[in-house]
């Protein structure tokens, strides 16, 4: 009697594990809630969207049969991994590893990972990084990610280009050759604020996967978690609440994987819904100039090496553009066909750093600098914003109250 009961036990088991679709056992997931009902909700109600999954199903496939695949993360902080005690424990960094031993072959060694997260910096500065961040960095035959996600939802307030460097970074990735498959992944503070209610006309536009964590996971706190357990501040998540959003994209993978392919292919050849006009996108670096773009950088001779710094790969971005206490008081000067104009700089409290302003044309377009609040992040303005490209003559220069101290250019985007 007692060896049929462990019998029918373990027939139970096995049919709570894999008799409901997808598993959620705690061996699938990383969350230590993973199987009960309500976290099974919760990660039904991030899934805002599962968009056309054509891309990725073929992703996934092209991982199963052992060819090489790249999974690359871009966003602010907390893509970064801000808040877990270590890196491994960030939602990237186990998506990533839940990704590849689901779908990976053999030990997953075939499917890779680039994480550009860069803390306090917006999708303008994303979209200025993408080349050098995450496509330099690509290992795989046809050096393009394969899945790439993107996370801008608490970073994008008061970002210059009014969403349209966000939709065109999408439709670049969308537009690469080897079709990539792009998920939206919308992070949220402790109070509950993020833009999602932005970015969701750009995703349903593109019919693109949406995963929400304010949708998700944020109802639940206060209630099965508390804010100490989910958030370390208010703006970070804890190693829980990374592994939760790494539970979160996991699942949207798995149950719209498992759905029938999509009958045709993105289509991206509709109406922008905010603009798509920053595509083309070329980023000026110090040590990579266009060759379409002549340079002279004046008294911005050094590199600022304390520019900014990402925890897993260490220093983002190219050689940078540094003004050194004692240097040249000439103009970083640059001429160039473009129509819009993107400055990024080194936002600091320091006070041996000054201000600088942007010429166009001889007309001052800008004044930039640091302030009380900032702490060293890379701030972009846009400069310039016309519809139509020309030739145009940029001067950047210190102030001349500031025009000792330093200064730091990061990089600098122009659209021809």
């Amino acid at each position: 009697m007692r060896k049929k009961m462990l019998r029918i036990t373990v027939l139970l088991c096995i049919v709570m594990l894999f008799g409901c679709g997808i598993a959620t056992s705690e061996s699938s997931y990383f969350g230590h809630d993973a199987g009960k009902a309500w976290y099974n909700e919760m990660l039904a109600r991030s899934l805002l969207l599962a968009g056309n999954n054509l891309r990725l199903k073929r992703v996934i496939e092209r991982a199963q049969a052992g060819e090489d695949i790249t999974i690359a993360t871009i966003g602010g902080s907390i893509t970064e991994g801000a808040g877990a005690s270590k890196y491994a424990d960030c939602y990237a960094s186990r998506f990533a590893k839940g990704f590849s031993q689901r779908y990976g072959s053999g030990n997953g060694s075939n499917v890779h990972f680039v994480n550009a997260g860069v803390g306090g910096t917006p999708s303008t500065f994303g979209f200025m990084r993408y080349e050098n961040d995450v496509v330099s960095r690509i290992r795989d035959s046809d050096g393009l990610p394969d899945l790439v996600v993107i996370e801008f939802a608490v970073n994008d307030y008061n970002e210059p280009t009014k969403h349209r460097c966000y939709e065109s970074m999408l439709k670049t990735v969308l537009s690469q050759p080897n079709d990539p498959a792009v998920i939206l992944l919308f992070s949220v503070f402790q109070d509950g604020r993020n833009l999602q209610d932005s970015f969701l006309p750009i995703g349903k536009a593109y019919n693109i996967m949406m995963v929400s964590i304010r949708d998700g996971a944020y109802p639940l706190v206060g209630k099965e978690w508390s804010k100490e357990q989910f958030f370390s501040d208010a703006y970070h998540p804890t190693s829980f609440g990374h592994a939760v959003m790494a539970d979160c994209l996991l699942y949207a993978v798995e149950t719209t994987a498992a759905q029938g392919p999509s009958t045709q292919d993105i289509n991206l050849n509709i109406s922008p819904v905010y603009g798509d006009d920053f595509m083309g996108l070329q980023t000026i670096y110090a040590g990579r100039v266009p060759e379409n773009v002549q340079l002279d950088r004046g008294g911005f001779m050094h590199d600022d090496k304390h520019s900014y710094q990402n925890a897993p790969v260490g220093r983002v971005c190219g050689e940078n553009f540094h003004h050194a206490t004692g240097d040249s008081k000439e103009p970083l000067t640059f001429t160039a066909t473009f129509k819009k104009l993107l400055i990024a700089f080194r936002a600091t409290n320091n006070s041996d750093f000054g201000r600088a302003q942007v010429k166009v044309d001889g007309r001052i377009a800008a004044i930039i600098g640091g302030g009380p609040d900032e702490w060293g992040q890379s701030e972009v303005i846009l400069a310039f914003d016309a519809s139509t490209a020309a030739e145009h003559t940029v001067m950047i220069e210190m102030t001349n109250r500031t025009a000792e101290k330093k200064f730091t250019i990061t990089a600098i985007g122009i659209v021809p």
